[in-house]
């Protein structure tokens, strides 16, 4: 295993939640294979653009949201990336009428992959933790 090719996947990661920021939206094409597919929590796999109109629900629903990587372990083709989702919901989302309320969510992603771009990414964030902090579930 090389360690400059470990460096640069957890580049990778980084710059992947970083540009979605930066975009408000994504994930940006440039980090990205032609052939990328995303599975998001149960979800059925979404393609990049798939993936994209996903983000761009988000930040409409949180026009102020980051992504602060808080930890991310990297290997020759696969990296784990621990982060945070920070916002505040101002616009609808999915459906739900701002609330006005700032939310913290934990989120967990695995990233595959190939020739410097993501292939492939599994993630989780705490979808019930966010709802309650937004008032829609009971705590």
């Amino acid at each position: 295993m090389s360690n400059a090719t470990v460096e640069t996947n957890r580049a990778l990661a980084v710059r992947f939640f970083a540009e979605q920021d930066r975009l408000r939206g994504g994930p940006a094409a440039d980090v990205c294979t032609a052939d990328y597919d995303a599975t998001l929590g149960g979800a059925a796999p979404i393609n990049r653009a798939g993936h994209e109109g996903f983000a761009h629900a988000f930040y409409a629903g949180f026009p102020d949201l980051k992504h602060t990587v808080e930890q991310v372990i990297a290997a020759e083709d696969t990296v784990a990336v621990r982060f945070v989702l920070r916002g505040t919901h101002t616009g609808n989302l999915f459906g739900i009428p701002p609330t006005g309320r700032a939310v913290k969510v934990a989120a967990h992603v695995i990233m595959r992959v190939s020739d410097g771009k993501v292939r492939r990414l599994f993630g989780i964030f705490d979808e019930a933790g966010m709802l309650r902090q937004l008032g829609v579930l009971a705590a």
